[in-house]
């Protein structure tokens, strides 16, 4: 029955996948025809949104390294550069990088409750700072800044998804009691589709702690933390700013700021590695809704997605042979990266959890 389960997971999975991957890569394809046209960039615009992407992936780092109370900066640089290459090889979106890098860092030796803890709390705070970026636009909408209906939609679903999240994670963060009853349903949850483990510590004592550690790192930290937060997405902004520029549009202004939270938001689409074609389609549109012409807006979008989507991807292979070495030394057995990426897709592919 469990094979069978399996094999059904498997199935809808790689359906889904295929499906996706056939709707958008016309879209994948459009962008990918501007390749001889990035000679028409700006000189020295792929160089400076590298070196964006570069500082966006720092604060990154020290992000991370504040949320799981590690100074092991090699650690946390290695583990998210693999982690976010193997996102952007197989699907499963922001869940598959976060699985990839707890198991990282677990056979790092860190605590598995520090692991989940820190990675969760990084990973909310992204998202937090990300939906309150459009924050920024508000003068311009207010100035009467002309705005397609659709990015301003986007705006307004991002602003209110901001306020909510702030009010939901005040509330856990601040209260025992909602913890308590989110633990015990996933208990219950947990035990009605036989996933249960009675001498497993219950869930809400768990989550209860684990907000206590948070908390505890907030409180010494919280200024660093929003500034990593901050810069992790704002580096990575100016690298869109860059693109935009380097096509020769210099006026576009704080709208920009949309098109760019729309595109980071379709890059978790969990249907295609790392939201292949659901960014370049959604980027494309945006830009073209934010004013400029469609061959520049795909122009724009080539170059960013180059150095956000696939200059990551070799750097993670490197990456990972960096922290293969690194555990080596430390006595620790690991796997060849090909062994390694064959074992997530697997896990993934086969609906095993990958953070056991």
């Amino acid at each position: 029955m469990k094979k069978r389960s399996r094999f059904v997971k498997r199935a809808i999975g790689l359906a889904v996948t295929a499906v996706s991957v056939y709707i958008v890569i016309p879209s994948v394809v459009e962008v990918f025809s501007s390749w001889p046209e990035l000679e028409r960039l700006r000189p020295g615009s792929l160089g400076l949104m590298t070196i964006s992407m570069l500082l966006s992936l720092a604060c990154f780092w020290v992000l991370y390294g504040l949320c799981l109370g590690s100074n092991d900066w090699t650690l946390m640089a290695t583990s998210q550069l693999a982690s976010s290459a193997i996102a952007r090889i197989v699907p499963g979106g922001a869940a598959t990088a976060t699985a990839v890098q707890y198991r990282l860092l677990h056979d790092a030796g860190m605590a598995k409750q520090a692991a989940v803890t820190g990675l969760t709390v990084a990973t909310i705070l992204n998202f937090a700072v990300l939906f309150s970026l459009p924050v920024f636009a508000i003068p311009a909408i207010l100035l009467g800044t002309p705005i397609a209906p659709l990015l301003l939609r986007a705006a307004v679903a991002a602003v209110i998804g901001f306020v909510a999240a702030a009010l939901v994670s005040g509330l856990f963060f601040l209260r025992d009691r909602p913890l308590v009853l989110l633990g015990r349903s996933v208990d219950a949850l947990a035990r009605r589709v036989g996933r249960g483990d009675p001498s497993a510590p219950r869930r809400a004592q768990t989550f209860v702690e684990a907000r206590d550690l948070v908390r505890s790192h907030l409180a010494t930290n919280w200024r660093w933390i929003v500034l990593a937060s901050l810069g992790r997405w704002g580096f990575e902004y100016l690298a869109l700013i860059l693109a935009v520029r380097g096509v020769g549009h210099d006026d576009i202004g704080s709208v920009l700021i949309l098109a760019f939270v729309t595109a980071s938001l379709l890059s978790r689409v969990p249907f295609t590695p790392g939201g292949l074609g659901f960014v370049e389609a959604g980027l494309t549109g945006t830009l073209t809704l934010a004013g400029l012409s469609p061959g520049d807006a795909v122009l724009a979008t080539l170059a960013y997605r180059l150095v956000s989507y696939w200059l990551p991807i070799p750097v993670g292979a490197l990456a990972y042979v960096v922290h293969s070495r690194f555990l080596r030394s430390r006595g620790v057995r690991t796997e060849s990266l090909a062994e390694f990426g064959q074992h997530e897709l697997e896990s993934l592919a086969g609906g095993r959890p990958m953070i056991e």
